[in-house]
């Protein structure tokens, strides 16, 4: 009778142990599954279009990163056995869909006509590595004599003939920066939003006579490798 009962103690053992081995196997289709999560991941983040914006091109860069992540987190909950792993999955889903909501929520925000940048914004081209590299080749070359230096003096680009005139207001005039914020309409020729933003300007003199408040046209463009105001004027 003993033998019996250690037989059956033994047979209820070697069942749950084959038991869990058995669940603790990749499920019916997850290979395919695998593979579908690989070639997603390949090509989400190589299709995802640039718009040449810094800002909104990292944040599109960005929710595809996460969507990969949370994509292949979803496989391995779907189809995977080891708790371990699974609870590393849970919790890449868990965290990257609230980041993937917040830079969405930020997508949609910044493209409202009341939208307000953060107050250390700065136009593209104009950021701390953009301004070291404009620096470095000037530290780099020795000074030129004066007479050399006039002589080599670029002329001032010229307004470009097709850069439109688009509609804006006055937010703030920064006469010893050289720059005005305007809040604007879309300005089509370099790809940017309605948004309101701080515009270097290519001439300092349009600032004067500018206040706060009132309506203007102007035209923005491409110079020297940043956005700058070409041409500014009040509206009537």
């Amino acid at each position: 009778m003993r033998r019996l009962i250690l037989s059956a103690a033994l047979a209820a053992v070697l069942f749950c142990s084959v038991s869990e081995r058995a669940g603790a196997q990749p499920a019916k289709g997850a290979p395919a599954a695998l593979e579908r999560a690989r070639e997603t991941m390949a090509n989400r983040f190589r299709d995802t279009k640039l718009t040449g914006d810094p800002d909104r091109d990292f944040a599109e860069l960005l929710i595809a990163s996460y969507e990969e992540t949370l994509f292949l987190a979803k496989t391995q909950l779907d189809y995977g056995g080891d708790r371990q792993l699974r609870e590393t999955a849970q919790k890449i889903q868990d965290e990257q869909q609230g980041k993937i909501d917040d830079l969405k929520r930020w997508l949609v925000r910044s493209r409202e006509a009341g939208y307000r940048p953060q107050p250390n914004q700065t136009p593209s081209g104009e950021g701390p590595l953009d301004r070291q590299a404009k620096a470095a080749p000037a530290q780099a070359r020795p000074e030129p004599p004066p007479a050399e230096k006039a002589a080599s003096q670029p002329a001032p680009p010229a307004t470009p003939s097709n850069a439109p005139l688009v509609a804006g207001t006055v937010k703030k005039v920064d006469d010893a920066a050289g720059k005005v914020t305007l809040d604007h309409e879309t300005i089509p020729n370099i790809g940017m939003d309605a948004m309101t933003m701080a515009y270097k300007v290519q001439d300092p003199a349009m600032l004067k006579g500018l206040k706060p408040g009132e309506r203007v046209r102007f035209s923005a463009d491409r110079v020297n490798g940043s956005i700058a105001v070409t041409r500014i004027q009040k509206a009537k």
